[in-house]
Order: C-alpha cells, then sequence, then structure tokens
C-alpha cells in the first residue's frame, strides 16, 4: 500500500477511535425516551456526513480529474477515508441504538437505508480493487455504477436521517 493511503488511512482511524470514545463516554444510565435523541448522535451525524463529504469528493475526481497525474491515488485516498468515516458513523449508531434504546434495530426507512449504504461502502471498494486486479471492463462498469448508487443512497439516507431527528425534536419540545 502506498505511503498516502496508509497515512490518510491511519490518521482515519485515529478520529474513528476519538469519535468513538468520545461518543461511548456519555452515560448510559439515562436511557432515551422514544422522544427524546440518545446523546451520542451528533457524533454519528457528523462522522457520516464527513464521510459522505470525502466519497463525493472521490467521486468527484474520478468524474471531473482524470486529465490529471495521480488522480486514481486521490480517487482511492479520499473513498477509503470516507468509507472509515461511514463505518465509524454507523458504529455509533449500532452503539448507540443497543444502548440509549434498549433494542440491536430500529425498524426506522434510516435503519434500513443505513444497511444498505453499510453493503455498498464495503462492496464498492472491493470492485474498484478488483477490476485493477482481474482487469475486466464489467467490473470496472459495476464498480462505477456502485459508486453512483452509493452517492445516491447516502444522499437520501442523510435526508431521511434529518427528516427522523427534526420529527423526534419536534415531539420532545
Amino acid at each position: 500500500m502506498p505511503k498516502p493511503v496508509l497515512s490518510a488511512l491511519v490518521i482515519s482511524f485515529l478520529v474513528l477511535a476519538i469519535f468513538i470514545g468520545i461518543a461511548i463516554a456519555h452515560d448510559p444510565s439515562e436511557t432515551a425516551h422514544t422522544h427524546q435523541l440518545p446523546p451520542p448522535w451528533p457524533y454519528h451525524m457528523i462522522m457520516v456526513f464527513t464521510g459522505f463529504l470525502y466519497v463525493a469528493g472521490g467521486a468527484f475526481t474520478a468524474r471531473y480529474l482524470k486529465q490529471r497525474k495521480g488522480w486514481v491515488g486521490l480517487h482511492k485516498k479520499l473513498v477509503l477515508i470516507g468509507a472509515v468515516f461511514i463505518l465509524a458513523g454507523l458504529s455509533i449508531a449500532v452503539y448507540m441504538v443497543s444502548v440509549y434504546m434498549e433494542t440491536y434495530f430500529v425498524r426506522e426507512t434510516h435503519a434500513y437505508l443505513g444497511i444498505s449504504v453499510f453493503a455498498f461502502v464495503i462492496t464498492t471498494p472491493i470492485l474498484g480493487m478488483a477490476q485493477f486486479r482481474l482487469r475486466d471492463k464489467r467490473i470496472r462498469t459495476i464498480h462505477r455504477w456502485s459508486g453512483r448508487i452509493t452517492i445516491i443512497l447516502m444522499l437520501f439516507t442523510i435526508y431521511v436521517g434529518v427528516q427522523m431527528v427534526l420529527t423526534i425534536a419536534r415531539s420532545g419540545m
């Protein structure tokens, strides 16, 4: 693995550890009621949104900066950092739901979309790496469409999550 990519991943994991540590530091003894948001929710939101920005930057790089030297490395770095942030945000969500809501899964549209984003965030980089190893244009096409679907799913998931938070916030007032 090239040094810049390795450095970016190490920095991402350090940031991940800090945010998860902050989220876990909240006292779960006061469980949230159905009309309250659990205390770690801003960390979930920050991590997922930051991840989305990195992934979108990686997509922008792949789409508009192909004429520049080193675009593939930049694309890879941005998307992998974004994936780390997204997975950190999902980890915080799992922690938050299990501790504060006393269940392992909330049957909400946002949660179902989050699971699909998780699947695409894992699958898309694997396809990206596979296209260079297998030299198959079909994998390249699937990788590109998988990336597009990932971004659309992320946007929709963020939108549904914001709507959910606004609904909970309004009912708690």
